[in-house]
């Protein structure tokens, strides 16, 4: 065997030559889609400029209102351009801008009409409207002078007239209603407890509903919450404030126990 000491180190240097991509090489594919795309927008173009005007109206009305059913055509309840994306500034949702909603013919919207229908047949002795359309509950309350005797969970008979278009509005949407008893800082006339007292209260608005309407007591969550959450905490003459004695409710599709 020879001794290493006395041979030297051969370094072999192979050079391959690069050849040209093959026939099967992908970068010319992306190419010619790009030329194929802009082939077709170009003879859209061209297709388009030619087309008489219905058809224009047509394209327009369609990117105008997308959600309209292709078989449907034309979408009869609006002429109005009003195209996704009209509203400006940045959004949370890819649907929603910084200042509004998708139109609102796109939309299905149950609680938009109650709100309405609160606001149109109620407006008077309701206060407090809101509706949440990403959460998709509505909120509004009557005042507890309104709807009861004095000091009493008894309902008072003229305000009966307020329940019975209420009752008439719930039946109008499904999902299920809270009914939150709210009270003010004020000793309770009888020395009941504020928390029994507000639910009470509540309790009575609901048995209108299921005993004189017949509607579904599952439906119905009642709560007292005393003077937990007054409508005007300040320690100010404000505190006062008749809306602290209030029956608020809450529509959502939800079961309303867990709001």
């Amino acid at each position: 065997m020879a001794n290493g000491k006395d041979k030297g180190v051969t370094i072999v240097i192979k050079k391959i030559q690069g050849g040209k991509a093959g026939a099967h090489g992908g970068a010319w594919k992306v190419a010619y889609a790009d030329f194929v795309t802009a082939m077709m927008a170009f003879f859209m173009v061209m297709w388009l400029l030619g087309a008489d005007e219905e058809t224009k109206k047509s394209v327009a009305h369609y990117f105008n209102h997308p959600d309209t059913p292709y078989k449907d055509g034309r979408d009869p309840s609006s002429e109005t351009v009003n195209a996704l994306g009209e509203k400006l500034g940045e959004g949370n949702t890819i649907m929603k801008g910084a200042e509004g909603q998708v139109p609102e013919d796109l939309v299905q919207k149950p609680l938009r009409d109650l709100k309405d229908d609160v606001e149109q047949k109620l407006g008077d002795v309701t206060f407090g409207l809101e509706l949440d359309a990403d959460v998709e509950m509505l909120k509004f309350s009557i005042l507890g002078d309104d709807l009861f005797l004095p000091g009493s969970s008894e309902i008072k008979k003229d305000s009966y007239q307020y329940l019975e278009k209420l009752a008439k509005i719930f039946g109008k949407v499904q999902g299920s209603i809270l009914i939150e008893g709210h009270l003010d800082s004020k000793p309770i006339l009888s020395g009941e407890d504020p928390y029994l007292f507000s639910t009470e209260r509540a309790v009575a608005v609901m048995n209108y509903f299921v005993k004189v309407h017949k509607m579904d007591d599952a439906r119905f969550c009642p709560r007292g919450i005393a003077s937990r959450r007054a409508w005007s905490a300040s320690r100010s003459p404000a505190s006062n404030d008749p809306r602290n004695r209030r029956v608020e409710f809450t529509v959502t599709p939800e079961n309303a126990c867990t709001q």
